[in-house]
């Protein structure tokens, strides 16, 4: 194995591709899940601790997107 930098192209075998575009797409779904549950919680009456608990499931999935979609930008300065 090499030392030093990786210097070949993104997906070749001196710096192969990541998960990261399709952990970030999970991550948008799981985002957009908590909302529309958080929401229909909050419309059908539910128990504040089940909109508690899917508005804070929201929150952290929220943070998960915005944190994958940096680790995206940074692995792909070029894009």
């Amino acid at each position: 194995m090499r030392r030093g930098r990786l210097k070949g192209p993104l997906g070749s075998p001196e710096r192969p591709a990541s998960a990261l575009g399709f952990r970030l797409v999970l991550a948008v779904f799981g985002c957009l899940v908590l909302a529309a549950g958080t929401a229909a919680s909050v419309v059908m009456d539910a128990p504040v601790w089940l909109v508690v608990v899917l508005a804070a499931g929201f929150a952290a999935s929220c943070v998960n997107v915005y944190w994958v979609a940096r680790r995206l930008r940074y692995e792909r300065p070029g894009r």
